[in-house]
């Protein structure tokens, strides 16, 4: 005859079935439920025509004082979608494609200097050369201009030399206090 010994479980295995058991049940439960919102998609849905900029993505004011010099996601996505591949991502013309199709460095400061907002804004729109032309809302194409003047190299270099000196200045500034009150 056989003896039967109690079935023993560690603490810790007793968790593991406990969160198992739990999982499994919040899963059950939770796809069971219809949400009461839930209808078929209808074309209506995805084209708002009347008024794009206001109605599909939201739109920050350019001269707003939030992180980003005036550019919202829509733009920086636009750059990536549609620039990037050529220009690369700090517009230097190094993108995977650049250099087959001699993509323009637009971080040059003599380009920089020779080009303007309006003309910028027209090679977006209608394209130039092998670049093809975006049907973009017209604010996403200002602010891609925008996007384009902050590439400018001799500009970068002069925000990295300020924030540069900045951070000396305020790292220096605490030590220069505490010797001046005897701490």
């Amino acid at each position: 005859m056989r003896v039967r010994r109690p079935l023993r479980v560690s603490p810790s295995q007793l968790k593991n079935w406990a969160a198992t058991l739990m999982a499994v049940a919040a899963v059950v439960v939770g796809c069971n439920e219809t949400p009461p919102d839930l209808r078929e998609w209808r074309p209506a849905d995805h084209d708002h025509t009347e008024n794009p900029n206001s109605d599909q993505v939201q739109v920050t004011d350019a001269g707003s004082s939030e992180p980003g010099h005036g550019l919202d996601d829509v733009t920086i996505v636009a750059w990536q979608q549609n620039c990037t591949n050529c220009h690369g991502p700090l517009g230097r013309g190094d993108g995977p494609q650049g250099p087959m199709v001699h993509a323009a460095d637009l971080s040059r400061s003599d380009w920089q200097a020779t080009v303007s907002d309006d003309a910028i804004a027209t090679t977006i729109r209608d394209g130039r050369g092998r670049m093809p032309g975006f049907k973009l809302p017209e604010a996403t194409i200002q602010s891609l201009v925008r996007l384009v003047r902050m590439l400018d190299a001799n500009r970068m270099q002069r925000a990295m030399a300020a924030a540069s000196a900045a951070a000396t200045v305020g790292a220096a500034a605490p030590a220069t206090s505490a010797r001046a009150t005897g701490n």
